[in-house]
Parts: C-alpha cells; sequence; structure tokens
C-alpha cells in the first residue's frame, strides 16, 4: 500500500457492507483531534468530498480561488462533461445520462435504435385531442341533440349553459373535476345537483367521443347521497295567495297548470303531455310524463277543480313554466318551498280526505313507499282539510287575498340596427352581457324585432 504524502489529512478506503454492496468511506481527523469518518456509495462522491475536506483543512474554504477536487476523469473526459452540463441546463448529468440509457435499452428490446424508434413514433403521432373552447364545444352539442325530446334539448341548453360562466372561451380539454364540482355546490337542492351533473356527463361522453377531452370528468365526482327529500306543504293561506298571484300574473296564463297541480297531484311533466282529449269532465286521463308507460291511469276530478278548469280551461302547458312559478313562488312567501311542493300539498290533503293509503297512492301513480319517503306531512284539522277543497275562483274572490307581483325590470335596448350589428359580431352570450340581460331574453326581443339570428354552429365555423 503505497504510503500517504505529508499533506494528506484524511484517507479513502473501499469496504463491502453486509448485504455484498461496496462503498467508499473517507476518514481522518480534524486539528486538534476531532475524529471525521464518512461513507459514500459512488467514488466519485467520496473523491470530492474527500477533496472539499482536506482543502478546507489546509484553509483554503475562503472565498478565494476555487477548491482543487481529486477526480479520475481525464482531461478530455473533464472537457467533455463540462461541455454537456453546459447543454442540459439545470438538469444533473447523471440524471440525463441514465434517461438517454434507459430509453435506448427499451428500443434495443424491440430490436431498433433509438434513432429509428423516435422516427416510427413521430410518422405516426396524432394528438390525443383537439384544441376547442367551451362554447364552440356546447354549441356543436347542442346542434346534435335536436332531433330529441324537446324538454331534453332544453335540459341539456340549460345546464351546459353553466358551464360558459367562468369563461367561454376556455379550451374544453383543460375543464377538471374541481370545476365541475365548484358548478355544481352552487345548488343547495339535490336533484338539481343530479339533474345538472347528468347533463354534463352527457356532454363530456359526447366530447370524449369527439377527442375533444381526453375523460369524463363528472365519472370521478363523489357519489352523490341519496336525496331525504324534505317534507314540507303549503298552507291554506299560502296556496290562497298562490292562486291569487296566478290568476293576477299574465292574464291567469298559469292557473289551469296550478290548479291541476294543487288538487289533482299531477307531475309538471304529465300536465305538459295532456292532450286536449284528455281532460274529461269527471277525470284526467294521465299517459305521458316522466314516468311513461309506468304511470297510465285515469285521475278522478275533484269539484272545486272542475270549478277552476271551467272558469280558467286548460289550453295546453304554459311556456316557460318553471321561470313563471318562481315569480309566484315570490308572491306567495312560502316559509318552506321545496321541489314539487305543489305535489306534496296535493297528495297530503288527499290522503287525509281519502283516509286510503293505497287509493291515493294509486291515484297518483305512486306507491306507499313513496307516500312514507315523501309525503308524510300530517294535517291535525279536519276543517283545513276540508277548506282547501273547497278553494274555487268563487271563494277565492271572497276572500281578497292582497298579493305583490315582482315588478318587471326595464332593459335599455339599443336601436334594431345596432342590435342586428351586434349579435352577428359575438356569441348571444356576450352580447346578451355587453346589454345587461340573459340571452334567452335577447333571442325573444330579437324575435320580436325581427332581426335574424346566426343559426346553430354559427360561430364554430368562424373559429375554423
Amino acid at each position: 500500500m503505497p504510503r500517504r504524502r505529508q499533506d494528506e489529512t484524511f484517507t479513502l478506503k473501499a469496504f463491502t457492507n453486509a448485504s455484498g454492496s461496496k462503498s467508499w468511506r473517507v476518514a481522518g481527523t480534524w486539528p486538534p483531534g476531532n475524529p471525521v469518518r464518512r461513507n459514500f456509495k459512488r467514488k466519485s462522491d467520496a473523491i470530492e468530498a474527500l477533496g472539499a475536506l482536506e482543502a478546507e483543512a489546509a484553509g483554503g474554504g475562503g472565498g478565494g480561488a476555487p477548491h482543487l477536487r481529486r477526480t479520475s476523469l481525464t482531461s478530455d473526459q473533464i472537457s467533455d462533461a463540462e461541455a454537456a452540463i453546459q447543454s442540459i441546463g439545470i438538469r444533473r448529468l447523471s440524471q440525463v445520462v441514465g434517461q438517454f440509457l434507459g430509453l435506448e435499452a427499451r428500443a434495443h428490446a424491440k430490436g431498433l435504435t433509438l434513432d429509428a424508434a423516435m422516427a416510427f413514433a413521430e410518422s405516426r403521432y396524432r394528438s390525443e385531442v383537439k384544441d376547442i373552447s367551451i362554447l364552440n364545444a356546447r354549441d356543436e352539442f347542442l346542434r346534435t341533440r335536436e332531433n330529441l325530446a324537446p324538454r331534453t334539448v332544453q335540459s341539456y341548453e340549460s345546464s351546459t349553459k353553466k358551464l360558459l360562466i367562468p369563461d367561454p372561451n376556455r379550451m374544453l380539454h383543460t375543464m377538471e373535476v374541481s370545476d365541475i364540482e365548484g358548478l355544481l355546490v352552487r345548488h343547495a337542492n339535490l336533484n338539481t345537483r343530479k339533474s345538472h351533473r347528468r347533463a354534463f356527463s352527457a356532454f363530456f361522453n359526447w366530447a370524449v367521443r369527439h377527442h375533444y377531452c381526453l375523460e369524463n370528468p363528472c365519472d370521478r365526482l363523489d357519489t352523490i347521497i341519496a336525496d331525504q327529500s324534505p317534507i314540507s306543504i303549503l298552507s291554506i293561506k299560502e296556496v290562497n295567495r298562490l292562486l291569487q298571484a296566478a290568476v293576477e300574473y299574465k292574464d291567469g296564463v298559469m292557473v289551469p297548470a296550478i290548479a291541476i297541480a294543487l288538487f289533482g297531484g299531477l307531475r309538471p311533466s304529465e300536465i305538459a303531455d295532456l292532450k286536449e282529449g284528455d281532460m274529461k269532465s269527471t277525470l284526467i286521463k294521465v299517459s305521458g310524463g316522466k314516468m311513461r308507460r309506468k304511470t297510465n291511469r285515469n285521475v278522478p276530478v275533484p269539484p272545486n277543480l272542475v270549478e277552476w278548469l271551467e272558469t280558467y280551461p286548460f289550453p295546453g302547458y304554459p311556456e316557460a313554466f318553471d321561470y313563471r312559478l318562481k315569480v309566484l313562488r315570490t308572491a306567495t312567501k312560502a316559509e318552506n318551498w321545496v321541489q314539487d311542493i305543489l305535489r306534496h300539498t296535493s297528495i297530503s290533503f288527499q290522503a287525509m280526505r281519502d283516509q286510503n293509503e293505497a287509493l291515493t297512492a294509486f291515484n297518483n301513480g305512486t306507491s306507499k313507499a313513496m307516500m312514507d319517503r315523501h309525503y308524510r306531512e300530517v294535517i291535525d284539522d279536519p276543517k283545513v282539510v276540508e277548506a282547501y277543497w273547497a278553494i274555487t275562483p268563487q271563494s277565492l274572490a271572497k276572500t281578497k287575498v292582497k298579493v305583490t307581483l315582482p315588478g318587471a325590470q326595464d332593459t335599455e335596448w339599443p336601436t334594431k340596427a345596432r342590435l342586428r350589428k351586434l349579435v352577428w359580431k359575438k356569441p348571444m352570450v356576450h352580447a346578451a352581457k355587453e346589454i345587461g340581460v340573459s340571452d334567452v331574453a335577447l333571442k325573444k326581443h330579437c324575435v320580436k324585432q325581427g332581426i335574424d339570428l346566426p343559426p346553430r354552429g354559427h360561430w364554430l365555423r368562424q373559429r375554423r
């Protein structure tokens, strides 16, 4: 073994670990006698540490010339290493070399050189997603839904419109689970969340099939817990205020549908599907609605409903029913307004009137189990039940109920020429925002003014 030079304070020795692996140890003594011992897995690291310790022990750790370090590399190898480090930037040279060798080994395993493997990938690579904004994707999606039932198309339109709220020009493939959660959490009602989530899922499934995004983010949303619907019904005073508001609102256009819901117990979708021949003097023939083929039934028409329909004949399901019901809800001043409260109220009062759960469930196209879940509100006073089924247009006029309908908001519309130029300059949602109205209101106003609107998909074609 060669003798240590006189200026050497520390030594470098190789040794074998208990596991059989090899390591290198730098050992020595700091003046005035403090022992130092460090182990390294790689020899190069040990040599570098040895040089640094000796330089520091010799007083070379100041800010002057760079430390001299021992290395097993030749001058040419050091030059090559310096040039490589300059070209790879902040990455470690060993990391780059390791990655290169790994790729080369994978290519050789397939019988290819690394250059041949890269040439093969470059010639056949296709981008996994196509760039398209949420706005343009929504337009294209709705254009392909035109052959569906009108209510389904309307549901898709209203739900997917919420995707435009943060940024309609955002690329669709950048939408994440957190974005969808942020839109859904705005709705406290679980049924509303489920409805929007179903529409979102249909939209993103379509987008995946068209390579506009890699996955449907709705697939990774947390499961929405089973809806334990809050149970609430309208009081007699609230029923009277609701009907009075309906009488005063837009020439009573909502009265027939609300009377059928309150005193017949029909679902909104069932009322929407009623035809002229379904309305009899003593019964209503129900054969549509969401529960199609399962709820075909004849609903008895109580005497007070007969009077309502004689005074306000049913011309069909009113337009914008949900929106107009929200207006009437404000006038009703109901303390606890829940979804399907009209049906809840009707079935609860029917159950107390008939004293027969099976009959009430049959007449309303539901089951006793569903009644127990949704219609458990009990009316204690028989006089209240009697008063409910005695509400007629005549009795309502005698009570002289006072209601306050929300006032219509005045909108300062541009001139016809300016409006035509605006709707052809930018999408409806942006034009409506500029005016300060909804895109639905803008569309209706344009139709009323005789202004031609861009066809569906116009802005998508402009983008291409």
